[in-house]
């Protein structure tokens, strides 16, 4: 057994290399985080296995933000958390990416597609139907207007459209208070639910995201691979300054003439669609190691 190590720093990285460069962080781990060393540590960084929201993920940490400890702390029981519903704002019309109104409710045009369960060659080619649709480039629901794009509105409707629950409006502070007395709270935005941002849609996938689903992915390779048998990937990163929004893209499946960047046979960026300042439907870039952005997933 390796040595057992407690972060005593109020966050610390988690490193795929044992040096500080943007292009090497992992993650953030929290202050109290416990990890065990797995292999031998280069001089001044142990080479530990830590939990990220239920994955064990290899990495570095510097020696100056851990130490040793003795015996791991005890446990904590699972939160008891309440059933807590989504979130949806109700339309009195159709809500189509023809329109740029009504951007804080989901679509819902009649001949939007919708994904039902299936084989996954069925599941990628209706996600393939739902890009079509939502076509990013030319739609006025994605249009940027002055000082406003719309990344988390198209990764929500990539997700709604695709079967999976991202929110595109969420429960206030009060109203989650409401909801976990198991009171009927009505959806009124502004009053019971707020907007979502990029850089609240990453806190609410850290939160509670698996509550709906959705699972942490470390591994840009794991995460192509999934989205390419059908399962809906979403990258999403704050902003440094956290009252400004951050960014949000959605992981594509390839197809037979768009392909991700990979070295050798392992994806190292993989394939995406997003709005925001450029509306783009196809592009294989890090955006999120941007210095402007901080935390991301």
């Amino acid at each position: 057994m390796g040595k057992l190590y407690k972060i005593v720093s109020l966050e610390a990285h988690l490193r795929s290399a044992p040096r500080i460069e943007r292009k090497t962080e992992l993650t953030r781990l929290k202050h109290g985080q416990q990890m065990r060393s797995e292999n031998a540590a280069v001089k001044g960084w142990p080479h530990v296995s830590a939990d990220v929201q239920g994955t064990a993920v290899m990495g570095h940490v510097q020696q100056s933000v851990v130490r040793v400890v003795t015996s791991p702390d005890v446990p904590l029981p699972p939160a008891a958390l309440p059933n807590i519903p989504e979130a949806h704002l109700t339309p009195t019309a159709a809500i189509r990416v023809t329109a740029a109104s009504g951007r804080a409710f989901s679509l819902t045009g009649p001949t939007a597609p919708r994904r039902t369960p299936g084989e996954a060659s069925a599941l990628t080619a209706h996600v393939g139907c739902v890009i079509h649709y939502l076509n990013v480039e030319r739609s006025a629901r994605y249009r940027r207007g002055p000082g406003s794009t719309y990344c988390s509105s198209y990764a929500h409707d990539y997700a709604h459209l695709a079967g999976a629950y991202l929110p595109r409006v969420w429960w206030m502070r009060k109203s989650l208070g409401r909801v976990a007395r198991d009171e009927a709270v009505p959806v009124h935005y502004g009053t019971t639910v707020a907007e979502m941002n990029a850089t609240s849609l990453y806190t609410w996938l850290e939160e509670v995201g698996n509550e709906f689903g959705w699972r942490r992915s470390l591994d840009l390779d794991e995460l192509q691979r999934a989205v390419n048998a059908g399962q809906v990937g979403i990258i999403c990163a704050q902003r440094t300054e956290r009252n400004q929004p951050g960014h949000s893209s959605a992981v594509v499946p390839e197809t037979a003439s768009q392909h991700t960047v990979r070295r050798a046979v392992t994806v190292t960026v993989p394939l995406q669609r997003q709005a925001g300042r450029t509306n783009t439907a196809c592009f294989s870039r890090t955006w999120w190691t941007a210095k402007q952005l901080s935390t991301f997933g």
